[in-house]
């Protein structure tokens, strides 16, 4: 890994040296195993395509498919046949009450919402990679060598996008928004928890579309993986504000291309985490003011 200069962000030398480095770096991988690492691309892509059908709003990441687990965890069926999933129910049900009527069925239905994005998106590729003789986890991004040289790309980044996360973050729009979570403001407890679960789903979501999808395409698509990765990027972001939705466009082609500059999933990560930690910080001050910050901090 080699350190980053200021001149690195030239639009020049940040996209078109990059994918020109990247499509040469394919023509080698060609010239040698091609149909090999076609073979895997293929792979990865069907795997990807499972990944994302199981993750979707309709199936198994949709409120329905949350709400019937509640219902069975609410059931009366004794607790000694599922113990773990009952100790969890346990968890976060006052005087034994019902999930369904508690201050916690919201955040029991985005933390489901959560874990099913990290089985789909890092559990299941993770599976992948180790039953396949090709795919080796130094080579889908997931190594810190050489992650303290992108600090400052990964700052001089972030920058802009606060800027313009801020002016967004006046409309009403954003504040109805955001967070996912509306109870986030109301406990230390809250926010945190919320937080945490977000924050796992961005790391699955990263991993899985700049590392996984990504950089084992590139190997027989170059530069074009890029936007391969980036049409499945953007559907995910369906329902969410039209704007928001335009910007991913721009989003996955930029994070894209520093997955490849970098071939690591890390600056990519820190970046995506921190606009949207931004976003819900913001959107909670202008709904609840400053106090929001001494609740988040339990004072």
């Amino acid at each position: 890994m080699r350190r980053f200069s200021k001149g690195e962000l030239h639009p020049r030398r940040f996209f078109a040296d990059t994918w020109r480095d990247i499509d040469r770096d394919a023509d080698g991988h060609s010239a040698g195993s091609g149909s090999r690492d076609a073979a895997t691309t293929a792979y990865v892509f069907v795997v990807a395509a499972i990944c994302l059908t199981l993750s979707d709003l309709n199936y198994l990441g949709g409120e329905g498919a949350g709400a019937a687990l509640i219902a069975f965890l609410d059931s009366p069926q004794s607790p000694h046949a599922h113990p773990f999933l009952w100790f969890l129910a346990g968890w976060m049900k006052p005087d034994d009450g019902p999930i369904l009527f508690s201050q916690w069925y919201e955040l029991w239905q985005l933390g489901y919402w959560a874990i099913v994005k990290v089985i789909a998106y890092f559990v299941i590729p993770a599976i992948a990679i180790a039953v396949h003789p090709r795919l080796h986890w130094r080579d889908i991004g997931f190594s810190t060598e050489g992650l303290s040289s992108h600090a400052r790309l990964y700052a001089l980044l972030f920058i802009p996008v606060f800027v313009a996360v801020v002016a967004v973050s006046f409309t009403e729009e954003f504040t109805t928004y955001y967070p996912f979570y509306f109870h986030a403001t109301r406990s230390a407890f809250d926010f945190w928890i919320w937080e945490l679960l977000y924050v796992a789903q961005f790391f699955s979501l990263e991993f899985f579309f700049r590392g996984f999808l990504l950089q084992p395409a590139s190997r027989t698509m170059g530069s074009s993986s890029i936007v391969a990765m980036m049409i499945p990027y953007v559907m995910i972001h369906f329902g969410k504000p039209l704007p928001e939705c335009f910007a991913a466009v721009l989003a996955g082609v930029v994070l894209g291309t520093l997955a490849l500059k970098t071939r690591s999933i890390w600056a990519g990560f820190f970046l995506h985490v921190s606009v949207a930690l931004s976003m819900d910080v913001l959107s909670c001050l202008h709904r609840d003011g400053v106090g929001f910050l001494t609740t988040i901090i339990g004072r």
